[in-house]
């Protein structure tokens, strides 16, 4: 047993991506200037085909309500930029990691399929900027699912496009992203308005979204997945929130465990992603000594980080594959249902045969021609009734 432990570890410790380089230190202290300021940029030689590539640092806001740096990339069109300039698209990725190290944006084109309908946009002649999150790249903490940490890094990875000359961007952008990136592309769309008044927001678009996270986790207890984002939420957030404490609902045995699953990058490398299941089984046997969505602090702070609580001012595309275990049809659906009831104007679209792992890519194409339609001002259905 102990050799068989010992054998894990090293086998864990050999899935790490490459350490962050001196590109993703922000400079202390941090320049001035308003959020999405570029504090940093360097031209990627491989882009996609028919882009340019820059790996960006920039000024956002951290969860801490501080200035902070978040890195990302930006990738724009070798086509002329139209009149009026060229739209943009704000890309948000789903779960890769909690550790600094899990960063999108230093693992080259092996990156670009985790970057949902980057090629659609691409050729539709949109900028596509793609933010890290904080945390990720840049020192951690990374404030896993908490949905204003998100939004931040995202509308200022916007604004950052509109500061680089080269762009030649708009005001005009949509959002997409799956997973916890429909988290943070649903927070960006609630926070918009007020965050940054001066983008237009035509639309937003989540593919089997994180948004009712009790019944996300309650749902699946069992699950080596949703054993593995629990770890990194119970890791991170003990770390963001000074009230939160992992001993507050884990138990003595089990912190130690958590901490190793935590420092796990999966989703881009299937070794990392075996290993970070093979360290969760160590969770198998009940490893809460309370339930954090029925305990407090924690229990109000995952209702806060759950998306519903202010409206969307645009257009919101939903997507969700009938074959999802994760995110499972139910909860996105009470989530539709809650935004019809609220009056907001939401599109549903289901997709047979489609799991939690392939709502991005699967859907990206329809995602891409919905979001043309946004950008064209054309009407939007809804399926609410």
């Amino acid at each position: 047993m102990a050799l068989a432990l010992v054998a894990l570890l090293v086998f864990v410790h050999s899935t790490h991506p490459p350490r962050p380089g001196a590109f993703y230190l922000p400079p202390s202290p941090l320049p001035a200037g308003p959020p999405g300021t570029i504090v940093r940029m360097e031209r990627v030689a491989d882009a996609p085909p028919g882009s340019r590539e820059w790996k960006i640092l920039y000024l956002s806001k951290s969860y801490t309500g501080a200035h902070t740096a978040v890195s990302g990339l930006l990738f724009v069109p070798t086509t002329p930029a139209p009149a009026g300039g060229r739209r943009v698209v704000v890309s948000t990725h789903g779960t890769i990691g909690v550790a600094s190290y899990c960063v999108g944006s230093n693992l080259g084109p092996k990156y670009w399929p985790a970057i949902d309908g980057l090629m659609q946009f691409l050729a539709a002649g949109y900028v596509v900027v793609a933010p890290d999150y904080q945390g990720l790249g840049t020192p951690g903490p990374h404030p896993y699912l908490v949905g204003d940490s998100e939004a931040s890094a995202a509308l200022d990875a916007v604004r950052a496009a509109r500061h680089f000359g080269p762009a030649d961007a708009s005001n005009q952008f949509a959002s997409f992203g799956a997973s916890q990136g429909g988290q943070a592309s649903l927070f960006t769309g609630q926070e918009a308005g007020t965050y940054a008044p001066e983008l237009k927001l035509v639309g937003v678009a989540a593919a089997a979204p994180a948004t009712d996270l009790a019944r996300l986790f309650a749902d699946n207890p069992n699950g080596l997945v949703a054993r593995v984002l629990s770890a990194y939420t119970l890791d991170s957030w003990s770390q963001v929130y000074p009230q939160l404490r992992l001993d507050q609902v884990a138990t003595r045995l089990a912190i130690p465990i958590v901490k190793k699953v935590a420092s796990i990058c999966i989703g881009i490398d299937e070794n990392a992603t075996i290993a970070a299941g093979l360290v969760a089984q160590l969770l198998a046997i009940s490893y809460l000594r309370a339930i954090p969505w029925e305990t407090q602090p924690w229990k109000d702070l995952i209702a806060k980080n759950s998306p519903g609580h202010e409206r969307i001012e645009a257009p919101v595309l939903i997507t969700q594959g009938e074959d999802d275990k994760l995110v499972t049809p139910a909860i996105t659906s009470a989530y539709v249902e809650m935004l019809c009831r609220q009056g907001e104007r939401v599109e549903y679209r289901t997709y047979p045969g489609v799991d939690h792992i392939q709502a991005g890519p699967q859907t990206a194409d329809d995602v891409a021609r919905w979001v043309g339609q946004r950008f064209a001002s054309e009407p939007a259905a809804t399926s609410c009734h």
